[in-house]
């Protein structure tokens, strides 16, 4: 009976959220996701450090005080038109513990304001890289970050069919029978 009634309140909770999921997903316009593999951070970090050794990588010192501000919001955006890779330096100089979490808040507040992906590359002590893929694919100087990603390139295996005990169904002519997942 316990087990019953929890399974039904999950499955009512599992509904409402599925509604209120439903609609938000009216309200807001529609996201695409932007996915930077680890292999793809990878490229990005010897990016960022090919373009340091040879001064091209562009920097933006933080203002001395912590709060990040609107203008220097505006500032590292217009950085972004100039250049895909940027190194955000001075964050969070008080406390070297916050810096992580400053890194990402201020990505995802360049996000919201130039309604692009912002990712962070690398942070090392105060400086946070970041990468904001530009739109264009014709422009120079693009990052070209490969993948081998194709949708429904991977099926899962079909399973063989068990009986009571455990043993593996096998039809008349000796093979098992299997069924395919979902």
């Amino acid at each position: 009976r316990n087990q019953q009634s929890r399974t039904n309140k999950h499955l009512s909770i599992l509904h409402q959220s599925s509604n209120q999921e439903e609609g938000q997903e009216e309200e807001e316009y529609e996201l695409v996701e932007f996915f930077v593999s680890p292999e793809q951070i990878t490229t990005l970090r010897k990016e960022a450090t090919k373009r340091d050794s040879r001064k091209k990588l562009t920097k933006f010192f933080m203002p001395p005080p912590d709060d990040v501000s609107d203008e220097t919001i505006d500032e590292i955006c217009k950085l972004f038109d100039t250049s895909e890779l940027i190194e955000v330096r001075g964050v969070s100089k008080d406390n070297k513990r916050r810096v992580f979490d400053t890194a990402h808040a201020l990505a995802g507040k360049l996000e919201d304001t130039i309604e692009k992906p912002v990712v962070v590359v690398d942070i090392k002590g105060f400086a946070v890289k970041l990468y904001c893929p530009w739109d264009d694919e014709a422009r120079s100087g693009r990052i070209q970050l490969r993948t081998g990603y194709k949708p429904g390139q991977w099926t899962r295996k079909a399973k063989p069919i068990r009986d009571n005990r455990g043993q593996i169904i096998l039809d008349e002519h000796g093979k098992s029978v299997k069924e395919m997942p979902e």
